[in-house]
């Protein structure tokens, strides 16, 4: 999983799930789960981390994530100052993940965080500009319910 933050169209800073730095990964291999589980920094934490550590304020960014953010994930970039998050929508998530998928888009929700979601088929290549034709990005305007749905699309 990555994640990219970014303020005024540049990079800030970027994360992936991983161990901290300096910390073996040989128990990765060893097919320790409950090792990997509890040491395991998600993209989105790692990102505000690396984004401290180089002196970059994340306060008014966007967070471009690879998988919605979970609970803590989503604490994380409210606490960052985090403005808008753009991912999958969490229905396309495993369903080993949905509660926290859920209560994070609860949370972005009541923090006002913008969040917009996009379905792997609405991502393409093209030779234009960017802003040039429909993004696939849909809002969660109307708040988290149960199993967020889709709203008004956005084009960036």
């Amino acid at each position: 999983m990555g994640c990219v933050l970014v303020k005024n169209r540049r990079i800030l800073s970027t994360g992936y799930n991983g161990f901290p730095q300096n910390i073996s990964d040989q128990h990765l291999f060893t097919g320790d789960r409950e090792y990997k589980l509890a040491v395991t920094i998600h993209a989105e934490a790692n990102a505000i981390l690396n984004a401290a550590k180089n002196g970059a304020s994340t306060d008014g960014s966007t967070a471009y994530v690879t998988f919605p953010p979970c609970s803590n994930c989503a604490s994380a970039l409210i606490q960052a100052g985090v403005a808008e998050v753009i991912c999958p929508h969490p229905d396309q998530a495993p369903e080993r993940w949905m509660k926290s998928f859920s209560l994070g888009s609860q949370l972005l929700y009541e923090a006002g965080v913008q969040t917009l979601y996009y379905e792997d088929s609405s991502l393409w290549t093209h030779d234009n500009a960017p802003s040039a034709g429909p993004s696939g990005l849909e809002a969660n305007s109307t708040g988290p319910p149960e199993k967020p749905e889709k709203t008004s699309t956005y084009t960036l």
